[in-house]
């Protein structure tokens, strides 16, 4: 469904504000002096002369959307898919907790998910 609605959106050269990475909720945000996509949770970040770093030239919405299978959101979802990330990375670091000899002890998202009600 979101691939049909982003191959639309490419035929009328429309550009998406917002895209979203599937793999784990990341948010990247339009750069209107490119044409590209930056990370949204660095928009606070600035060089020492107040400016923003400009998207790398390949975050295209081509790129992302059919390569990488980013999907375009609004920007009223932003919380939510900002949650959904935060619980990515919960996930992550609950599975990458050491096991007390070096590594680490692992889980599935099933065992997290039981564990952390």
């Amino acid at each position: 469904m979101y691939y049909q609605d982003v191959t639309y959106k490419l035929k009328k050269n429309m550009k998406p504000t917002y895209l979203v990475r599937p793999t784990d909720f990341h948010i990247f945000e339009l750069d209107d002096s490119n044409g590209c996509y930056r990370s949204y949770v660095n928009s606070d970040v600035k060089r020492s002369d107040g400016t923003r770093t400009n998207a790398q030239n390949h975050f295209t919405v081509d790129n992302l959307t059919r390569i990488y299978g980013f999907f375009p959101i609004d920007e009223l979802d932003i919380p939510a898919y900002e949650k959904k990330n935060d619980e990515y990375h919960s996930f992550v670091k609950w599975q990458n907790r050491p096991d007390g000899h070096g590594g680490v002890k692992g889980g599935t998202y099933e065992e997290y998910i039981r564990k952390n009600k």
